[in-house]
């Protein structure tokens, strides 16, 4: 079955690619949730080939550097789907691979559900319940120097890019952006990836600090320059000498506070409250602001020569809204952090080929649909909120010494899931139970709740007319009776109709 494009043959401008633009495959889930993240470079986007995705091919690189892995999920074919751009339209055609094992599902940026006729860039793939794919055009990805900005699509690279071009050199940096979007770990990347990476990173809220004690705070003071100050005091700037001072929030510094910022900033001297002297400082200073400065500045209350010191060397950090695809990765993240801190994070980070997600794909699609008015922020209260739902509602538990199956199961295991472990671990029972940590019996009696047949179930004559109608094709008719050929032949052997079977 083939889905194709049909639509306008004009593309909009934001569609077109330049001559060297390549076709890349973001995963958005993965039924490993520590695969999230992963990028593929499939090749030129102007070259017209097919490029096929299934199990073992492309290869995904991991958002942790690691090692390049194809999809490696059990329950996807080798040979699941194929992706050819379009370059002419701008549009992507999706064709499902022969013998492929999870239907294709089609999506917007946001979630909402598509026909595969408007599969431009930017669109989802999903497949099955397993992998959800994200279609894009642009340069080849290159990876961050560090953990700080992670992201996918053209918003993460290019603000990873124009982090990287500033932190190559020593001039003051403003960040903007909407309270919750990042911009502590945009600056963080500016001095981790900069010259001053060996040197302090020092970070202050200035709108957290009371007016009266900000400019001790930052310059320091000496002993006896008021009421209180029993001893002498560096400020953090002279913390932060050699490294990088990040000034969060400066548009709530006072006037007077603002004008000793930017006598620093233009003489790299200081003088601490109640000193007689300036010192040198060396430190790079990076400011960050939720607040439109040229506004302040027309109201008053941000001085105008501050700003033109600041206003050079800017870097805009989007909201999470504007850059949906990183909600996934983010996610994932956070969630794979707050759960490493419990006892047993295997439980919801494992091997794809062992367990089922500990969360639905459905899950991370009705987050795409968020506008998550505090951003990131937001999303990282969110996924402990979720990690700690997860925690006390566990299903796949590890059995503790001397408890029973009832014990250990807290609840019961879906359909889907049941049938992703049997496929996953050969129909072999023994090996099922095992991971879910219950009895065989407990799995039997769930199994014959859905209604899932065993190879033990298999009568002889349906067997044989299984066979008979495959041909005698054992993986045509194990196919057709919905169990593994492993389970099956084990299931002929048994009845007496495998080759040297005795009856």
């Amino acid at each position: 079955m083939t889905f194709s494009a049909t639509i306008d043959p004009v593309p909009s401008s934001a569609h077109r690619a330049s001559p060297d633009a390549v076709v890349r495959v973001d995963l958005l889930f993965h039924s490993d949730l520590r695969r999230v993240g992963g990028q593929s470079v499939l090749g030129a986007a102007a070259d017209g080939r097919a490029h096929g995705i299934g199990r073992d091919a492309p290869l995904f690189t991991t958002p942790a550097g690691g090692e390049p892995l194809p999809l490696l999920d059990p329950c996807i074919s080798r040979h699941q789907l194929s992706v050819t751009y379009d370059a002419g339209r701008g549009v992507f055609e999706v064709s499902q691979g022969s013998g492929a094992r999870r239907p294709l599902g089609f999506f917007d940026p946001q979630g909402a559900e598509v026909r595969p006729t408007e599969l431009r860039p930017g669109a989802l793939v999903a497949v099955g319940d397993r992998a959800l794919l994200r279609l894009s055009v642009g340069a080849i990805p290159e990876p961050p120097p560090g953990p700080e900005l992670t992201g996918l699509g053209e918003q993460a690279d290019s603000l990873r890019a124009r982090v990287r071009a500033l932190a190559a050199c020593d001039d003051t940096v403003l960040i903007s952006g909407p309270t919750g979007a990042g911009k502590e770990q945009a600056a963080l990347a500016l001095h981790r990836w900069g010259a001053r990476a060996s040197g302090p990173f020092v970070a202050v809220n200035c709108a957290a600090i009371p007016e009266q004690l900000i400019e001790s705070e930052l310059f320091g003071h000496v002993k006896g320059a008021f009421s209180g100050a029993i001893v002498a005091r560096r400020g953090l700037f002279e913390e932060a000498r050699g490294g990088t001072l990040f000034l969060d929030e400066i548009g709530d510094l006072s006037l007077p506070a603002q004008a000793k910022v930017l006598r620093v900033l233009q003489d790299h001297r200081l003088r601490a409250v109640g000193a007689v002297s300036e010192v040198p400082v060396d430190v790079r200073v990076v400011a960050a602001t939720h607040r439109d400065l040229l506004r302040e500045v027309e109201a008053g209350r941000f001085r105008e020569d501050l700003f033109g010191r600041l206003e050079g060397f800017s870097v805009a950090v989007p909201p999470l809204s504007a850059r949906r695809e990183d909600i996934p990765v983010f996610f994932s993240r956070f969630f794979a952090s707050r759960v490493a801190s419990g006892k047993d994070p295997a439980r919801w980070l494992r091997a794809a080929s062992e367990l089922a997600p500990p969360l639905p794909m459905s899950f991370f699609l009705r987050q795409l649909a968020r506008d998550w008015p505090r951003n990131v922020r937001e999303l990282e209260r969110f996924a402990a909120a979720t990690a700690l739902s997860c925690e006390q509602a566990v299903v796949f538990a590890s059995p503790q010494p001397g408890a029973r199956p009832a014990e250990v199961a807290q609840g019961r295991v879906g359909e889907d899931e049941l049938r992703r472990l049997l496929e996953a671990h050969e129909h072999v029972s023994q090996r099922v139970a095992r991971a879910l940590g219950v009895s065989t019996t407990t799995l039997d009696r769930w199994l014959r709740e859905h209604g899932i047949v065993r190879p033990c179930d298999l009568t002889e004559a349906r067997v044989r007319a299984a066979l008979d109608d495959a041909g005698g094709d054992a993986v045509q008719a194990a196919r057709a009776l919905a169990v593994s050929t492993r389970g099956l032949k084990l299931r002929l052997r048994e009845l007496g109709l495998a080759p040297g079977a005795s009856r």
